[in-house]
């Protein structure tokens, strides 16, 4: 993938965004995270740059589906709407505010609501003022999600996840969770025991406050969507292809499959511009998924979401764990053992399955 100039200078990347049309005037806004700005409406698009948390966009349309076209100092792209914010300056704005996409009596159209009540003084008046609804996440996902939080309100720390099962919680969250948000489709499972077992209980619609039986006490989670279909957690796991360290010099590609560097069927790319911008990015096929970072197992990634995003290192530090899809279709994952800038540390296993 060719990336811009300037998105090689940038050190994260977000969450990718996508999109029938509503067109409007230049409404300025502001990004709350770093935020991939991509070719088309979707996270399929390739990544043409990235913004800054604060960094100031006009958005020039958006899709129902929740992606906006944007300008600024760099290419024009799409967004998700829901990393977006009111512009600095803009009266009765500020981070807590999110963009909205809604139809009307007049049509289509977007405006900013804010958690609180009112939405900004200057903005349409096509989204209804957010009331006592409880604020959004600091980053809402995009698509059939579930954000977990540990404490209730949705508050505290909170990690959000896609159609996918977590066998394992982190030391973060294991028997810390108090409230949970559902996106979309998507629904959520919570167990009190690693591995889905052995009482759980669903979640299909916002929860500001587990009840008793669940509070601070989930070990295991799944996000799913439809009716839930119980996955074989107990059964013994595939047995191993490959496994042992990986030091992969930086700009070098590597072979989970067999532990080789370079050649044909690599499968991920030590990426790196200098030293602050740095990525482990998928190759010939292969796939990623990073999740929350801990240590899934076989089954948690064979469920995870993948996709062909490169994974900025910022975003791992040593200990965390990345699921994989090798070019050859088996289940792999490494640990992060340590990193410079010349060279990247990892732990690996890959299933024969």
């Amino acid at each position: 993938m060719r990336l811009s100039r300037r998105f090689f200078r940038l050190s994260l990347s977000g969450l990718g965004l996508l999109a029938s049309t509503i067109a409007a005037a230049a409404e300025p806004a502001a990004a709350i995270t770093d935020l991939n700005v991509r070719s088309g409406s979707g996270t399929r698009f390739r990544v043409l740059d990235t913004l800054t948390p604060g960094e100031v966009v006009d958005i020039r349309e958006c899709r129902r589906n929740g992606w906006c076209r944007i300008t600024h100092d760099g290419p024009e792209g799409w967004v998700a709407s829901n990393y977006l914010t009111t512009a600095p300056g803009v009266p009765g704005g500020g981070p807590e505010c999110r963009l909205r996409i809604s139809r009307d009596a007049d049509g289509p159209g977007f405006a900013f609501a804010c958690a609180g009540g009112a939405a900004p003084a200057d903005t349409p008046a096509s989204e209804p003022p957010a009331g006592d609804q409880a604020p959004a996440p600091g980053a809402p996902p995009v698509g059939d999600q579930a954000c977990f939080y540990v404490e209730p309100n949705f508050g505290g720390a909170s990690f959000c996840y896609g159609a996918g099962i977590l066998p394992t919680l982190n030391a973060q969250f294991t028997d810390k969770i108090s409230s949970v948000r559902v996106f979309g489709a998507g629904r959520a499972r919570l167990c009190v025991e690693q591995n889905l077992k052995p009482f759980c209980r669903n979640v299909t619609a916002d929860m500001p406050m587990l009840g008793p039986l669940m509070n601070d006490k989930a070990s295991s989670v799944a996000v799913y969507t439809g009716a839930w279909v119980e996955p074989n957690l107990t059964g013994a796991a595939p047995s191993i292809h490959a496994t042992g360290p990986l030091n992969i010099p930086a700009t070098w590609t590597a072979n989970l499959d067999n532990g080789v560097m370079g050649g044909d069927g690599t499968d991920i790319w030590y990426r790196v511009y200098d030293p602050a911008t740095r990525f482990i990015e998928p190759q010939n096929g292969a796939l990623l998924a990073l999740g929350d970072g801990s240590d899934r197992g076989y089954d948690g990634c064979a469920a995870a979401d993948f996709t062909t995003d490169p994974i900025p290192l910022m975003t791992l530090p040593v200990g965390s764990f990345v699921c994989a899809r090798t070019d050859e279709g088996r289940i792999s994952q490494f640990r992060v053992n340590g990193y410079a800038w010349d060279s990247l540390q990892l732990g690996c296993v890959t299933f024969a399955n």
